[in-house]
């Protein structure tokens, strides 16, 4: 322990009296003192484990961003993907549907046709003439 003669308000300490002192209070400072090193050691250890903390959340926070942006473009792969699968779908059905004015036109010549008393083969010629006819009508909606 420090002799108290270094501080001006305090009379320098005779050598037994810092002996006596330092048999009473020497093990409680000790202790003090062993406690003190034993908590800087863990306000260390603390911070290193903080530290470690740190560069791991770093780490898992961009490892995160990168799946996050790698999800987004494939999401974006997929929309595009299934907006041109629908626009051919639709495409393929605009070309191959039947136009209802224009099967009802079919049908009411084909009426016509057997009232008049039109054989089946003339009337299957008829209708595909008609048929034949019909596709360039059906671009233009109706």
């Amino acid at each position: 322990m420090a002799a108290r003669g270094n501080d001006p308000g305090v009379p320098a300490a005779d050598p037994d009296v810092e002996r006596i002192r330092d048999i009473i209070f020497g093990p409680q400072m000790r202790d003090y003192d062993q406690r003190f090193q034993n908590l800087l050691a863990d306000v260390e250890r603390l911070q290193q484990q903080l530290e470690r903390l740190r560069t791991a959340h770093a780490e898992l926070e961009a490892d995160t961003a990168r799946r996050v942006q790698a999800l987004r473009a494939e999401a974006r792969e997929d929309d595009e993907r299934l907006r041109a699968e629908l626009r051919q779908s639709t495409e393929k059905l605009t070309a191959e549907k039947v136009d209802r004015l224009n099967l009802g036109d079919l049908l009411v010549q084909l009426g016509t046709q057997l009232k008049q008393g039109a054989t089946a083969p003339g009337v299957l010629a008829g209708l595909s003439q008609l048929i034949q006819a019909q596709p360039s009508d059906q671009a233009a909606p109706r």
